[in-house]
């Protein structure tokens, strides 16, 4: 059995705010133009309440893992396997990349610099979508070039449902509930905490043929932290899959925090042999005690139909428990399939 083995501080549990951003915001500059994260940002700029909890281990303690890894950055020593048996013990490949925020993102109002969406536009009468204005072409080429998922298939009109799971607030079964009479295939991205205090719950997504993906097990800022804590993030969330629910399959797919990322962390989960899944489009859903109505929140999701969109939802208020039964029927009415991430 292999062992995981942090040997820097040990990780404490925090306050976190959250931001997102989706497509549904207006562009402050006009047809075309790329504003930047704060312009971007309209009510979806809010603090995301719950994900910031975890099971966080201490300090040296060893955790079973499908992958191995030890040593620190300080002492120049890092050794890591991943789960497929690549040895990555040279990391020079990360020299000289960018490790501040892309170059859209206004760090200073934003000092998390979570992702934001480009806005795009449907028209019912004819059923076709448009990119209004995107993200910088630096971003999207950074994120082409790692591999990385914002849309996806945008040629086709396919949609790609992932929900982020931080805490279970007792709407996820519905949810699952809905999927499963819909016939709908979605990706569920979880922190530490999540799989410690749901694995039932976790058990059935995968049971039932959805992805299990990986959201960082503290919920922090990925671009801000050290090599070895970065890793750790990550494979910590790995290794309680493991214990909570033996036998699941490793999470190639990763979600990093706020969504935020860097050309840095995106190289080192390229490296690390995992897909990083951002979003086109999402909505204020985070906050169970401030929700939208469902009839606000479908209309709201309608608007956003868009090729290759990767939508991103919580599962932690009642609203989308309501509406996501009807949008998705709306969805194929409008000729959009359902595709897992894998497709």
């Amino acid at each position: 059995m292999h062992k995981f083995i942090r040997s820097s501080a040990a990780l404490l549990l925090f306050g976190s705010l959250a931001l997102s951003s989706c497509a549904s915001d207006p562009a402050p500059s006009g047809v075309g133009v790329t504003p930047s994260s704060s312009e971007a940002r309209s009510e979806d700029a809010t603090v995301n309440p719950g994900e910031n909890t975890s099971g966080n281990k201490g300090d040296d303690q060893a955790l079973s893992g499908r992958a191995s890894f030890s040593g620190s950055e300080a002492a120049g020593d890092l050794k890591y396997t991943t789960f497929e048996g690549k040895q990555i013990t040279d990391f020079s490949f990360l020299n000289g990349l960018n490790r501040n925020f892309f170059s859209d993102v206004d760090s200073v109002s934003d000092p998390t610099g979570s992702w934001f969406c480009g806005k795009t536009s449907y028209d019912p009468e004819t059923k076709t979508s448009a990119v209004v204005w995107d993200r910088a072409s630096d971003v999207l080429e950074t994120m082409e070039r790692y591999g990385a998922i914002y849309r996806k298939n945008d040629d086709q009109k396919a949609i790609y449902l992932t929900f982020d799971c931080g805490y279970e607030n007792g709407y996820t079964s519905v949810i699952l509930d809905i999927l499963k009479e819909k016939n709908v295939p979605a990706a569920f991205f979880l922190n530490g905490h999540y799989v410690s205090s749901a694995p039932e719950t976790v058990k059935r997504m995968l049971d039932e043929g959805h992805i299990v993906g990986n959201h960082g097990n503290n919920h922090k800022v990925m671009a801000q932290l050290s090599l070895d804590e970065f890793m750790y993030e990550v494979e910590s969330v790995n290794d309680l899959m493991e214990q909570y629910v033996p036998g699941s399959p490793y999470m190639k797919y990763f979600r990093p925090s706020y969504g935020s990322c860097s050309e840095w962390d995106m190289a080192l989960i390229h490296e690390m042999g995992l897909t990083e899944v951002l979003y086109s489009w999402t909505y204020f859903d985070y906050d169970p005690d401030n929700q939208k109505s469902p009839a606000d929140a479908l209309e709201t999701a309608k608007a956003g139909l868009h090729n290759g969109s990767v939508i991103m939802l919580h599962t932690v208020g009642e609203t989308n428990t309501k509406m996501l039964g009807d949008f998705i029927d709306y969805a194929r009415g409008e000729g959009y399939e359902f595709r897992s991430l894998d497709k």
